[in-house]
């Protein structure tokens, strides 16, 4: 992958955190939320310890990039929805 590639599925990927944080909240933190603060409305742990392994924690930018990268096996990044990846 290069690298205008990588960027546009990490700008991607911080976007459906937001929408799933905005999803989880009720209406007048959704107007808190940004695509500059999301980082205070999720966990510090990036990863948990799970079957004698270390995996990537859920709803994470990193869990939705790999989300995002799977699906762009099948479609373009222009086309990759919300809902394609979760």
């Amino acid at each position: 992958m290069n690298r205008r590639k990588s960027k546009q599925v990490n700008k991607l990927s911080v976007d459906f955190v937001v929408e799933w944080l905005k999803s989880m909240l009720i209406e007048e933190e959704q107007k808190k939320v940004s695509s500059k603060n999301y980082h205070k409305y999720l966990p510090k742990d990036t990863h948990v310890y799970a079957n004698k392994r270390y995996i990537v924690s859920a709803y994470t930018p990193r869990w939705f990039a790999k989300r995002i990268k799977k699906a762009l096996r099948k479609k373009d990044i222009n086309d990759i929805t919300y809902s394609d990846v979760i």
